[in-house]
């Protein structure tokens, strides 16, 4: 089941493989294998760990085939076709790969019909939750230790909250957590009573559990526990673009300037690892335990009595939405789709939808005139990383918009019925195929924060200094065009500066690229500056991630 400890063991494998050398495997791969995952992702994820580039099957099967390999796929949900993805059978005829290599593939399953599909046969070992000696073990390691020895109540108090999470290692952690901070018997027994009452709610080996774990995210303050059900239902994001969302939506709250935004940001996303309700790896990303992310869908629809409250759907393949299938949007206040085609134009009023994400739709070319009439309410809307070419005049109807995302999109222009949008704070237009935004179009949206036209997208001078008399500008990000843009540019706090063709420009410095108080600037490319000499990159609190120089031959 899930939550019993089947990652968290493959882990300690794929570890103890790695530590020891004797074992004499040249690849010991770990890959993710969650649901709905296609085959093409696979085989990236493989060619990664195996560093191909982007490597089709064959590619795949000549390295592996003249290897030693264990292959460690993690939470299949249906048969996988090991030879499709390029990984050698032991037991094919190719004469190449019997006998003079080992080769091993382990996976772990919710499923022991995926184990017969998969030719497991004998060999599989079903996972079992915890004894009561282990699981009092556990559970102590995450509770405050001290209150729970202190006394012989407090003792079999906690040995019966620890009972009701039945030995499942993921509740014992995630309740011993959201226990550490209670210290009095009247607290621990006023938890026991609650875990005991909600414990019969729901019927199900898994679902049953959610009504447990439900305590740690009630344990939560108010506005982190809207935070981590965002996270949820965006699933695969990293901790920036998060943030990103978090302010968006009005979630961090307040804030004097960018890197405060972040430090809030993570900051909560402290107090969510160390209730055990989600982990950000190495490479910055968050990630959530299977378990985790269906109680978080359970509670986000009023405990399951309103299933169409928040609609996550990821297609994974090109797919074009009917009116049909938009019919639930009605009662929506938030929808999530992946891999758009085609959208409708929407025949019924959609008066709760608050936000629209429609990401990673490769094959969506356009939003159908019409599109936007029926949510009035709207307030988040992202369409980044779609084909999208232009927006329809009709999201002037969009009247209390706070955060639009077109990042990474076909977009080449903004709509001069943007200026209807009195309400918008955010506007993120990086990675488009934007140039000068028509004047008079941002200097007329009073409430902007957040500005993203990097690296294409420009405005004329006169606009910036408007925008800088609104003083309510926290970042933003464009391309420099002239020596008065430049100019500008260094009163307002810059977050990514694109600076091309400045003939003029013989030195450069890092200090006078964003306004002293405020600046954020993380991307700089500095192109075809046929004069520059020097950049100093001085300056205390530097933030910059990314520097690229080209074409400047006297630097």
């Amino acid at each position: 089941m899930g939550g019993v400890g089947k990652t968290t063991l493959l882990k300690r494998i794929y570890k103890s493989l790695l530590d020891d050398a004797n074992m004499g495997f040249n690849h010991v791969l770990f890959i993710e294998a969650s649901k709905g995952i296609q085959l093409e992702e696979l085989r990236k994820r493989i060619s990664e760990s195996l560093q191909l580039q982007r490597a089709g099957k064959e590619g795949i099967f000549n390295v592996l085939k003249i290897s030693n390999f264990v292959l460690l796929l993690d939470n299949i949900c249906e048969e996988v076709d090991l030879i499709s993805l390029g990984i050698p059978h032991p037991y094919s005829d190719d004469n190449s790969t019997k006998q003079c290599y080992k080769h091993k593939v382990i996976f772990t399953t919710r499923s022991e019909d995926v184990c017969a599909k998969m030719g497991a046969g004998e060999k599989t070992i079903k996972v079992e939750c915890l004894g009561s000696n282990d699981s009092w073990d556990l559970f102590r390691d995450n509770v405050n230790l001290d209150v729970i020895v202190s006394n012989e109540e407090f003792k079999k108090i906690a040995r019966q909250v620890m009972g009701e999470c039945s030995g499942l290692p993921l509740a014992l952690k995630v309740i011993g957590k959201a226990m550490s901070n209670k210290k009095s018997i009247p607290e621990w027994n006023f938890v026991l009573r609650s875990l005991k009452s909600s414990s019969t709610r729901v019927v199900g080996m898994e679902e049953s559990l959610f009504p447990i774990l439900k305590f740690s995210y009630d344990n939560l303050p108010d506005n982190i526990r809207e935070c981590f059900l965002f996270a949820l239902m965006l699933r695969r994001i990293s901790k920036y673009e998060l943030s990103e969302c978090w302010m968006g939506l009005g979630l961090i709250g307040d804030f004097v300037d960018l890197p405060e935004a972040f430090d809030k940001a993570e900051y909560i996303l402290k107090i969510l690892e160390e209730s055990c309700l989600l982990y950000v790896s190495n490479d910055g990303r968050v990630h959530f335990h299977d378990v985790i992310h269906e109680m978080a869908k359970w509670i986000a629809t009023d405990c399951g009595m309103n299933r169409n409250k928040w609609i996550v759907k990821d297609y994974h393949v090109s797919t074009e939405i009917s009116t049909i299938d938009t019919e639930n949007w009605r009662f929506a206040k938030l929808v999530i789709m992946g891999h758009i085609k085609l959208l409708p134009i929407l025949s019924h009023r959609c008066s709760d939808l608050l936000c629209l994400f429609i990401k990673s739709s490769f094959d969506l070319q356009r939003i159908p005139e019409g599109f936007f009439l029926q949510m009035p309410n709207l307030i988040f809307l992202d369409l980044s990383l779609s084909d999208v070419k232009e927006l329809p005049k009709d999201i002037k109807c969009l009247f209390n918009l706070q955060y639009l995302n077109v990042s990474s999109t076909a977009i080449s222009s903004l709509p001069k019925e943007l200026v209807y949008l009195n309400k918008l704070q955010y506007l993120l237009c990086g990675d488009t195929k934007l140039s000068k935004v028509k004047d008079g179009l941002l200097s007329r949206l009073h409430k902007l924060r957040v500005i993203d036209l990097h690296p294409t997208g420009w405005v004329e001078p006169k606009e910036l200094q408007m925008l800088k008399k609104h003083n309510n500008i926290k970042a933003i990000g464009m391309r420099v065009v002239s020596q008065e843009v430049f100019q500008q540019l260094s009163y307002l706090p810059t977050t990514g500066l694109y600076i091309q063709k400045l003939d003029n420009l013989i030195s450069l410095s890092y200090d006078t690229l964003s306004c002293k108080n405020h600046g954020f600037l993380q991307e700089l490319t500095i192109d075809s500056c046929l004069q520059l000499k020097e950049l100093v990159l001085n300056g205390s609190e530097t933030h910059l991630n990314n520097l690229t120089i080209s074409n400047v031959e006297k630097l």
